[in-house]
């Protein structure tokens, strides 16, 4: 038989699942914006950004739910998002910080992905 799991084991168990996640999450949107989105227009960077991510995770773990909080624009090209996410009785945050460079091609500003990364907080995780 087995015994249920304790709230810091569950925490615990899902901080390590969810840190394989953003591993593979970082690895698989570089391979996508290398490949199929190179040259991303400025004006739908976040959107883009925000769409790969949420898809990525749906049809990674449909057991996970995430949720856009809120995206904070630096410097030009630099863009952080917070996402909130829940899985099972444990509730925790996700963030995403990436870089573009820009190159203005025939009158459009066209975006590349200079890095990204995809990371996580065990401070963050609650039940």
């Amino acid at each position: 038989m087995t015994d249920k799991l304790t709230g810091s084991e569950l925490i615990e168990k899902t901080f390590a699942y969810i840190t394989i996640m953003a591993r593979e999450c970082r690895k698989a949107l570089i391979l996508r914006f290398e490949h199929e989105r190179k040259a991303t227009p400025t004006d739908s960077l976040e959107a883009v950004i925000r769409q790969e991510i949420e898809s990525w995770f749906s049809k990674r773990d449909n057991n996970i739910k995430l949720s856009h909080m809120k995206t904070i624009s630096g410097r030009q090209g630099e863009i952080l998002s917070v996402y909130s996410g829940a899985s099972k009785d444990i509730h925790f945050k996700i963030y995403v910080d990436s870089l573009f460079t820009f190159v203005n091609s025939a009158g459009k500003t066209s975006a590349y992905l200079k890095s990204l990364n995809v990371r996580i907080d065990k401070r963050d995780f609650t039940k």
